[in-house]
């Protein structure tokens, strides 16, 4: 009798002694998988698949994860068969390891987004696209790379983390009412994500706003004792073109954003443009109707994509120029100008013509609104941008085309 308890105890140590190198196999597979995905960063080459927005990143990702879970089962399903015990003990590591994995390929994301910008100057750019495959592709910008990041994000969040969360409860690794994986994994990517869009967003603004600066300075255009206008000024112009490219740069590369970054870009056209407007200290009546069509073009040009409360502050703004002096004659001027614009840009006015109020916004956050939730999985919260306020606008143009 004595000999079979013996016998029982030697046997039960065994067990248990598996277990515990099992638990402790389980726990290595975790921190290599963090690793190996943490490094996907110099596996990315930049080309865009079939579905257009992000790379195939977040599909390696996903493979390294799935392989992470045959790995677990062939360690974990022996041991089932004798003892359950070691099994349910780990099932309370898994979540916390679980989780670590998923945040890693943040991680990796942000680690590109650091390359990508010490990458600007050329001799640092040389050297990137020289450690890379030959699959990389050099003619990809800086800023369409950002571009890329953050599609690789939403679809990470939004595709990616939920297929991995389910096909773990499928197998029983993780609790099927934890949530917890996913709201804090959704913090984590949102705050990445607000971080990278912010980076590409002033970059854009640079873009769109760099070239009309010189006539965004005080006192560039004497707005009580100008000609009367032949024409719409040259900054509306250059506005409109610029905005044309963004949105086309968007559209060849991920389209869901384009309504977050030109909305973003509208409400800073708002603030500037208005804000200009409303600190000219006097009009004349030939500055009344210049800054009139200046107004009532940028609405003709952004209406259709515009916020209610940009277009709500462009109409205020145009209610306040003064009108007393203004005839009818002066009137339909400023009509007859601002139609052969609308003809002479006709193109333009086409390229601009995308309802951005009718598209689904499907970013992981709202500009200005840290902490949001991302679109399909909570809702949105609109909150209202803000900018620099903008000295006196642009002198007036001799009626170019753009």
């Amino acid at each position: 009798k004595q000999w079979y308890q013996r016998r029982v105890a030697i046997t039960a140590g065994i067990i248990h002694l598996i277990g515990n190198l099992r638990r402790s196999c389980v726990r290595c597979l975790f921190l290599y998988t963090e690793q190996n995905i943490r490094d996907l960063h110099g596996r990315e080459n930049w080309q865009i698949g079939q579905e257009r927005g992000h790379t195939a990143l977040p599909f390696l990702f996903q493979n390294i994860v799935l392989s992470l879970l045959t790995s677990i089962r062939e360690v974990l399903e022996p041991i089932k068969l004798i003892d359950e015990n070691p099994i349910e003990e780990l099932k309370s590591d898994v979540q916390s390891m679980f989780y670590n994995v998923v945040i890693s390929f943040a991680d990796c994301l942000k680690h590109l987004t650091d390359i990508i910008e010490n990458s600007k100057s050329e001799e640092a750019e040389k050297q990137y696209i020289e450690e890379k495959d030959s699959s990389y592709n050099s003619g990809i910008k800086t800023e369409e790379r950002l571009v890329l990041i953050l599609g690789n994000c939403r679809h990470t969040i939004l595709t990616i983390i939920p297929i991995l969360l389910q096909t773990f409860k499928a197998h029983g690794y993780i609790a099927n009412s934890d949530d917890s994986i996913d709201n804090k994994s959704l913090e984590q990517y949102s705050s990445l994500e607000r971080s990278i869009f912010d980076k590409y967003v002033n970059s854009k603004e640079n873009f769109v706003f760099g070239d009309i600066q010189q006539f965004l300075e005080p006192n560039s255009f004497p707005w009580d004792s100008c000609n009367f206008p032949v024409g719409v000024s040259i900054y509306v112009q250059e506005l409109a073109l610029k905005l044309v490219l963004a949105q086309a740069e968007l559209q060849n590369i991920e389209k869901d954003l384009l309504k977050r970054i030109i909305g973003h870009l509208l409400e800073n056209v708002t603030v500037r443009v208005c804000g200009a407007i409303s600190e000219v200290d006097r009009f004349s009546k030939n500055g009344a109707v210049q800054a009139k069509l200046d107004l009532m073009t940028c609405l003709e040009l952004f209406k259709d994509n515009m916020s209610q409360r940009c277009r709500r502050t462009m109409y205020d703004t145009l209610d306040s120029i003064p009108s007393a002096d203004i005839n009818t004659e002066d009137e339909t001027v400023l009509k007859m100008l601002l139609d052969k614009f609308k003809q002479q840009n006709s193109v333009i006015f086409s390229c601009l013509d995308y309802n951005l109020t009718n598209e689904a916004s499907f970013g992981l956050t709202n500009y200005g609104s840290p902490g949001d939730g991302v679109s399909r999985r909570r809702s949105q919260k609109r909150v209202k941008g803000k900018g620099p306020r903008s000295p006196p606008p642009a002198s007036v143009s001799a009626n170019t085309e753009i």
